[in-house]
């Protein structure tokens, strides 16, 4: 009951939809908090509340969330100062710095400080810039060279800036796959290269992002690669609803579905796009590719199960023994690849194979 309340609250805050607010019913309150607060739409969902009547969310029933949404204009406000600085710093080093994700994507919301914010993710259109910017970095957090992840990681390196973490890329995006992967390099340098730089104001400031045909690509690989090993949340999902609503005109139908078609993305952007029209209330002219339903319960499934970014799936790596923890790995992964190889059947594959070497190595020097 309260995953269907929770898509009418959705539609009404996403489209200014008052009648969607108005067919909530017997709502249970505290339950729907939660799965909002697990999906990180706790804002968003706030937003709606304008149309509800005092009989179907009292005032009591709308203090958390208001005082959640109180928290959450703070942080975007600050998070939004922090892109505005670390664009300026690049600049000055002459650096190429493109804002991946997160708040790129907060100006389509009707109320863009109540999205949640999360990590900024910093992309570089030449390799080298990245290099520049990570030895800025280290000097900023000087823990983050040591880190065990930004030694295994080769996409992005971490580090902190007072609270807010920050990924700088040296891929914006990558397949295990290494043919798909090749691929998905050529055509990410290719559409910047023909596309006019594209911006977004943030904090009233222009920052660079990335062009509405590759942005919706990236989009769906990073869905996908989320989705397959562990999960990803409704937050994303609306993301790219309401990115479509408003650059639809602007992206190119045909070559992105070339595009999907090449990489084996086709199913899950079908299925994406059917909980899109059908759940989330995106207008299906302004869907670029089609829709299915083939997958789309299956997905939902996962993220209602799994929690944002399948946190709830994962839980098995806070276990303090390192060898039992890789050991629950080669089984988690193997399950995980298994389970969506009939959606990516190429990228599930190397996958696999390269989770299942990391780990099988990791577990070999843990043991000796």
């Amino acid at each position: 009951m309260e995953q269907e309340n929770l898509f009418l609250l959705l539609k009404s805050a996403l489209w200014n939809n008052e009648l969607s607010a108005r067919s909530v019913h017997d709502v249970d309150w505290g339950e729907l908090y939660g799965l909002a607060k697990e999906q990180c739409l706790v804002g968003i969902v706030a937003d709606s509340f304008r149309y509800l009547s005092e009989k179907q969310c009292n005032r009591d029933e709308r203090l958390m969330w208001l005082a959640y949404v109180v928290r959450l204009e703070r942080n975007n406000q600050e998070m939004n100062l922090l892109v505005g600085k670390l664009f300026e710093k690049f600049h000055n080093m002459k650096l190429s710095p493109v804002l991946l994700k997160g708040q790129a994507f907060a100006s389509n919301y009707p109320y863009p400080l109540h999205r949640q914010c999360g990590d900024i993710d910093i992309y570089f259109k030449r390799r080298e810039d990245c290099s520049k910017a990570v030895a800025w970095a280290e000097k900023v957090d000087r823990g983050a060279a040591d880190s065990p992840d930004n030694k295994r990681e080769r996409k992005h390196f971490t580090f902190s800036v007072g609270k807010n973490i920050v990924e700088l890329h040296y891929y914006m995006c990558l397949f295990e796959n290494p043919r798909l992967h090749k691929r998905l390099q050529r055509i990410i340098d290719e559409e910047f290269a023909n596309s006019k730089p594209f911006f977004v104001e943030i904090g009233g400031e222009r920052i660079e992002t990335v062009p509405p045909t590759l942005s919706v690509l990236h989009q769906i690989i990073h869905i996908s690669r989320h989705l397959l090993e562990a999960g990803i949340g409704l937050r994303q999902i609306c993301d790219l609803a309401l990115y479509l609503d408003r650059y639809h005109d602007k992206i190119d139908r045909e070559k992105l579905n070339t595009y999907m078609e090449d990489l084996q993305l086709t199913a899950v952007a079908g299925s994406l796009g059917f909980i899109m029209v059908n759940h989330l209330g995106l207008e299906e002219g302004k869907l670029p590719f089609g829709a299915d339903m083939q997958y789309a319960d299956f997905i939902l499934q996962e993220i209602f199960e799994g929690g944002n970014f399948g946190k709830k799936k994962v839980e098995y790596r806070d276990e303090s023994n390192s060898l039992c923890r890789k050991l629950q790995s080669v089984f988690y992964f193997y399950k995980r690849c298994r389970l969506y190889k009939p959606l990516m059947p190429m990228e599930a594959k190397s996958y696999y194979k390269n989770k299942i070497s990391l780990n099988l190595r990791l577990i070999t020097k843990h043991h000796y």
